[in-house]
């Protein structure tokens, strides 16, 4: 048998393997990280806790005011400083000043001073248990107990038992006695 030639068969040149080399080094880099990252934020944590202060020791001012200069407030409006006249005295109370009083606007204030006060709200004691007291106004029925603010304003000092087995009273700050109604 006749030897076959060998047919040349192009050879490829060796494959650059550097960047699969950057790659594999990426990933462990990444991997590493990845890795050390919670106990780096741990650590960071401990050392972003207040560390408690000893009671003799002075409180540290951050802003370091020591030095500052303290200025008269003026709440953004212009002062202008007038020397007082010879025998006049300054009044230091602050007060107001209003518009002129004139005829239309006092008549409407003597107006509106005539107004009646609303009357004080009524409320009516419906049953007592234990330490509530269960009590009725116009918009509801309310549980209270003693210290509680009632509907007119004034506190609940006391709940007393009266003679009678059903019989119940409490008294107001105001120094008012409710009884039970049924």
């Amino acid at each position: 048998m006749p030897k076959a030639e060998t047919a040349a068969v192009p050879v490829k040149p060796p494959r650059d393997k550097r960047f699969d080399g950057y790659l594999k080094g990426a990933g462990f880099i990444l991997a590493t990280i990845c890795a050390v990252l919670p106990f780096v934020m741990y650590y960071d944590i401990l050392d972003a806790r207040p560390k408690p202060q000893a009671a003799a020791k002075a409180v540290r001012d951050p802003l370091n005011r020591s030095n500052q200069k303290v200025v008269r407030e003026t709440h953004g409006k212009q002062v202008i400083s007038q020397q007082p006249k010879a025998g006049e005295e300054l009044d230091p109370m602050t007060t107001a000043t209003t518009s002129e009083q004139t005829g239309d606007r006092l008549a409407r204030i003597d107006e509106a001073s005539k107004q009646p006060f609303p009357s004080k709200p009524v409320f009516l004691v419906r049953e007592v248990i234990g330490g509530l007291v269960m009590i009725e106004d116009g918009s509801g029925y309310w549980f209270v107990e003693k210290g509680s603010v009632l509907p007119d304003g004034s506190t609940l000092v006391a709940i007393e038992h009266g003679s009678d087995p059903d019989s119940w009273s409490i008294k107001t700050s105001d120094g008012d006695v409710i009884s039970r109604t049924n």
